[in-house]
């Protein structure tokens, strides 16, 4: 959810910083600039991960049909930004495609950004419910309208197809879309300066920053696939069994050992899952070896990075190995 957390100045996407030190972004040619680049980052997610969820199917246990729909809503938005927001993508309170992934089942149907979803199988979503004329926005931000829109789509996707009606412009269209056999799991771009990534379970969070230093898609897939391993491999169903009280303490519900071993786990298969989405894997020890430490590095709960690198040199030369002699890129058990 994009609520009031501040977006990177356009500047910064080119040389983001590791400092967790917040800035706010002002209304203006500035904001303007903020929303648009943070549009292009939610695409170049989109495009990433639908080629991973969908080119690993087969080892997630954890299935649903893919669409590579992005969508958003003005009430993601805190009061503070609301408005920006509403003029910069011309939307509104009801579910809006803020990206479609390339070649994905929404792309060739014809769906475009800015798409306002109002009915899934000719069943109207819920009305938008505006604030107040002549009073100020004081609505908190929420998910719930996208939450529903989601489940509505997954709902009539499980018959084979949905059909899709949108807004564009003055006009009404309906689309039909199948979707792709894909992983049960979705990415998430949150704005902000640090450089940072996590996995829940069902959910993939990455910020601006970090897509931003992710210069190509290669790139963009190593950190992607990461994650995405932390839930293809249920670590966070794991750590909760090992933990105490881990969703009340966070990490620190965990023991170190367990946290150390589940990112070696996810290095390596997530490298799997980046190779088999065809993305270029050759980089990424040095990828890793020369990522900025953040919060004095995460040495008690992460690999170090010397250490991280060899093991992810080991795994890549694994994959290329395979790859030559025409093997299958299926990850060994990762607990070697």
């Amino acid at each position: 959810m994009r609520a009031d957390v501040a977006l990177p100045a356009a500047d910064e996407a080119e040389a983001p910083s590791a400092s967790p030190a917040s800035q706010d972004v002002g209304l203006g040619g500035a904001w303007d600039r903020s929303l648009a680049g943070l549009r292009a980052l939610d695409q170049r997610v989109a495009d990433v991960a639908y080629r991973i969820v969908t080119a690993n199917v087969a080892l997630c246990t954890e299935r649903a049909p893919q669409t590579g729909l992005v969508l958003q809503t003005a009430l993601e938005y805190g009061p503070r930004l609301r408005a920006a927001a509403e003029a910069a993508f011309h939307i509104d309170d009801r579910p809006a495609i803020e990206a479609v992934a390339a070649a994905s089942p929404a792309a060739l149907a014809g769906l475009r950004t800015d798409d306002i979803v109002l009915a899934v199988d000719e069943q109207p979503l819920a009305a938008a419910q505006p604030a107040e004329p002549g009073r100020p926005d004081t609505r908190p931000a929420t998910y719930a309208p996208v939450e529903a829109a989601q489940a509505r789509i997954a709902q009539a996707l499980r018959s084979g197809a949905a059909a899709i009606t949108v807004r564009r412009g003055q006009q009404t269209l309906r689309f039909e879309i199948a979707g792709q056999p894909g992983c049960a799991y979705d990415a998430q771009v949150l704005p902000g300066p640090n450089l940072s990534a996590s996995a829940d379970g069902r959910h993939v969070f990455i910020s601006a920053a970090l897509v931003s230093y992710a210069r190509s898609d290669d790139m963009l897939a190593l950190v992607l696939g990461h994650e995405f391993a932390h839930d293809v491999l249920h670590h966070h169903r794991r750590l909760d069994q090992v933990g105490l009280a881990r969703k009340t303490l966070g990490d620190l519900g965990s023991t170190p050992a367990s946290l150390r071993l589940a990112e070696a786990e996810a290095d390596y298969v997530g490298l799997y899952l980046s190779a088999r989405a065809g993305y270029d894997i050759s980089a990424a020890p040095a990828f890793w070896r020369l990522f900025p430490s953040v919060d004095g590095d995460l040495g008690w709960s992460h690999p170090g990075a010397a250490e991280r690198a060899v093991s992810l040199a080991a795994t890549r030369d694994e994959i290329l190995a395979k790859q030559k002699s025409g093997q299958p890129l299926v990850p060994n058990p990762p607990t070697r």
